[in-house]
């Protein structure tokens, strides 16, 4: 295993970031491992900014370095738990960066202010790209559809970055050129252990076994545990799950995988989420809080029927 206590991962939207990150933290985790994984929805995020406070852009940078500092302070006191964080200084940075139209060295500069605070935990980085950048926008529409690029423009629409830009869809594709010119600038400036992914092929099986051979562990097959089918709910909010092999169905009615961690304990897909099922009629949301309120850590939801 490499020394490190904080693994990144980067790339443009659809570049599998978050698929990944929990793909490392399993693996790690089968290696003996004490790993957490900071998912780019976590709540309260323990490096990031949402809607949590209004500010200017001089003061987002003070509390950004504020927040990186005590994140790597709180992780020098456990040396032995390894964090992975997904879109938190590319995707994050580069966002707030573009939409203020502030220049590339300004990003660059601030960037570097961050990785001298977190050198103390031996970075290590991982760049998730598709060497032509139309590809990834081309994913990205056909996998969520023109109108989610469209939501994503009307949401952001009043930012400098698009006062002389196309309107719509037109306009965020722009932003992601722009982005992706950015993400490899800065990647290639990085000082730390890092590594670039490749991803056009889609040859996911070679690329996980290249992320694990730079971070040093051995791929250990998933241990061949099965969940308690059943449809389960939480009376208090009304929420529904279903359990059907190594499937689980949201109250969204939304489609994961399960992937078994122990004979009672599932990772649910691309969340930093576990299920644990306390006995055949209770489940219990453990892990990480996120931003979907089903999933509250804590949570319980009780059996119905099989």
């Amino acid at each position: 295993m490499i020394d490190t206590q904080l693994i990144m991962l980067e790339g443009l939207p659809s570049t599998g970031k978050s698929t990944n990150a929990q793909f490392l933290q399993v693996q790690l985790e089968r290696n003996g491992k004490n790993v957490k994984w900071i998912h780019e929805v976590t709540r309260p995020h323990p490096v990031l900014f949402y809607d949590e406070i209004d500010f200017t852009f001089g003061e987002y940078k003070k509390f950004v370095l504020e927040k990186w500092t005590h994140f790597t302070e709180k992780a020098l006191s456990d040396k032995t738990e390894i964090n992975i964080i997904d879109s938190a200084v590319f995707q994050f940075q580069i966002f707030n960066f573009l939409f203020k139209n502030k220049p590339y060295k300004e990003l660059q500069n601030f960037v570097r202010q961050i990785f001298e605070i977190i050198k103390p935990l031996n970075p290590a980085f991982i760049y998730l790209y598709r060497e032509n950048a139309e590809a990834t926008i081309d994913y990205l529409e056909k996998d969520r559809g023109t109108q989610s690029l469209e939501n994503i423009w009307q949401r952001d629409k009043s930012q400098p970055y698009y006062q002389d830009k196309p309107q719509g869809a037109e306009g965020f594709k722009q932003f992601l050129r722009d982005y992706a010119a950015y993400a490899q600038l800065l990647f290639d400036s990085l000082d730390c252990k890092k590594m670039s992914v490749e991803i056009s092929e889609a040859d996911w099986t070679s690329y996980e076994n290249k992320m694990l051979s730079f971070v040093e562990i051995e791929n250990i097959p998933s241990p061949e545990f099965l969940p308690t089918n059943g449809v389960y709910i939480n009376e208090e909010f009304n929420y529904k799950i279903i359990v059907d092999g190594l499937m689980i169905t949201d109250p969204d009615g939304n489609n994961k995988k399960l992937i078994p961690k122990t004979a009672n304990e599932f990772y649910a897909e691309c969340l930093p989420m576990i299920l644990r099922f306390e006995d055949s009629e209770r489940v219990i949301m453990t892990g990480t809080q996120i931003n979907a309120e089903w999933s509250t850590t804590g949570i319980r939801y009780k059996k119905i029927r099989n």
